[in-house]
């Protein structure tokens, strides 16, 4: 198995000594509809889709609220549960058939010994991640479900074409029949 590119451009110290971390990272397939965490489980594991998608949600008795999605060369945990050890406030789990592959936590300490000098990038990383949620929160709270919508046409219209419309409306923080509504109205401009 080869270095995913994302995670060798992420991490420079991964891919620079790739032969010797290889064997701690598990490759895995998952079918689709599988959860690698439930919300409430303490994350143990780090993925990286190799193939396939995933998803991040949040679920409340009202509804389940998708957070974000993960496609190829992407990586994705309960971050803050991973590093705390607390209850994952999120779930996640494929909607394709996917490849991934995971890093344990003992593992990932286990780098972090080897490689002291990892850590800016982790650091990074985070930062880059709570960036781009807060970025989604904010989204949430100024948009409104067409303007959302269109952003996502715009930025990220793998989305459109890979996920489920009950994912993407999840992602939307709306209905199934109200993405139907904005969609059809934005075919008749």
């Amino acid at each position: 198995m080869e270095v995913p590119p994302y995670l060798a451009q992420t991490f420079p110290t991964i891919g620079e000594h790739w032969s010797a971390l290889q064997p701690l990272f598990e490759e895995r397939t998952v079918p689709a509809g599988q959860t690698l965490l439930t919300e409430g489980d303490v994350a143990t594991e780090i993925f990286i889709v190799v193939k396939g998608a995933l998803r991040l949600w949040h679920s409340s008795p009202e509804r389940d609220v998708t957070l974000q999605f993960f496609f190829e060369n992407q990586l994705v945990s309960s971050f803050e549960s991973f590093y705390l050890g607390q209850p994952s406030g999120f779930s996640i789990g494929s909607f394709e058939e996917s490849r991934v592959m995971s890093l344990s936590k003992a593992n990932f300490r286990l780098i972090q010994q080897r490689y002291p000098e990892i850590e800016p990038a982790i650091t990074r990383f985070i930062c880059e991640r709570f960036i781009a949620y807060r970025n989604i929160f904010f989204d949430q709270l100024q948009l409104s479900p067409e303007e959302r919508y269109q952003r996502i046409q715009d930025d990220e219209p793998e989305i459109l074409d890979r996920v489920p419309l009950r994912l993407v409306a999840s992602y939307l923080g709306i209905t199934p029949v109200s993405l139907s509504r904005i969609r059809t109205r934005l075919k008749q401009k």
